[in-house]
């Protein structure tokens, strides 16, 4: 670029190169955390306090998305499980849609029990997909045993140890649901929180459903309330990077390449005006 100062090249750079180097910085990331402080909001927090305040041996019933919705809950939900098998608490799943129980399998692909010394149907279990909604709601809270016969895998529900105890809405410490559906997220509200709101809603829905369920947390229904995109905040706080973290440090890497860039086409731009044509 003979006859160009440099103020001029940095002015002139190619749209096809800024793009490539942000494309780049997007990347990276995606294939190797970066492991960027990510800022924890307040959601998350109430999110991650509820669940380190379960007494030991609480029973916790959690609620997961059907199929369709997974990609938007992922991190979380798996973030969620993290926690929840790191504490001493005793897990029920259930499926509000017949697509949860691959959903199930996927969480279960990527969050190891056993690596937390977790044991099926002594510290866990899934009791499958129980079709009718509220209906399946209003089952579970008054007679659970009568409302899951048996486990996902048809095994009878008195052969499962921790299921014994079992018998209905009083036994449990907290639900925690993971929806896309109105329906259900208000549904877990009517059904169980109405009837005892002692125990603790924690919540996480689709970000446009959240001026929908700010009331209910508003007065104290929902005891944590957060939309599905902060997972990458709450897999830094308790230290399991994953999908969430690899996201927002993508996010973070392009907007700091795109503010470089910004600074140095003002700093050409200002150099230029003032009368500086650079070093040739």
């Amino acid at each position: 670029m003979a006859g160009k100062s440099i103020i001029d090249v940095l002015e002139n750079i190619p749209r096809e190169v800024i793009y490539t180097i942000v494309l780049i910085a997007m990347i990276l990331p995606l294939l190797r955390p970066l492991g960027l402080p990510v800022p924890v909001s307040e959601p998350i927090k109430k999110w991650y306090d509820a669940i380190e305040s379960l007494p030991p041996g609480s029973l916790v019933l959690i609620s997961h998305c059907n199929l369709g919705a997974y990609p938007a809950f992922d991190s979380m939900q798996v973030a969620t499980l993290h926690h929840l098998f790191s504490r001493p608490v005793k897990l029920v799943f259930f499926s509000i849609d017949a697509t949860g129980l691959v959903v199930y399998d996927t969480l279960l692909s990527k969050v190891d029990p056993k690596a937390y010394g977790k044991v099926y149907g002594v510290d866990y279990f899934h009791i499958g997909y129980i079709p009718g909604g509220e209906t399946a709601m209003k089952a579970l809270a008054e007679d659970f045993k009568a409302a899951v016969p048996s486990d996902y895998k048809g095994t009878p529900i008195d052969q499962i140890p921790m299921a014994k105890d079992i018998k209905d809405i009083r036994d449990f410490t907290m639900i925690i649901c993971f929806t896309s559906a109105g329906e259900t997220s208000i549904g877990w509200i009517r059904q169980w929180i109405v009837v005892r709101p002692e125990i603790k809603y924690l919540c996480c829905v689709l970000d446009m459903m959240l001026p929908t369920m700010r009331p209910y947390y508003e007065a104290g229904q929902v005891a944590a309330l957060t939309g599905s995109a902060p997972g990458g905040e709450y897999e830094f706080l308790i230290g399991k990077p994953g999908s969430g973290i690899k996201k927002a440090d993508a996010f973070t890497g392009a907007q700091l390449i795109l503010l470089v860039f910004i600074i140095i086409g003002n700093i050409a731009s200002i150099a230029k005006r003032m009368g500086k044509g650079g070093v040739r």
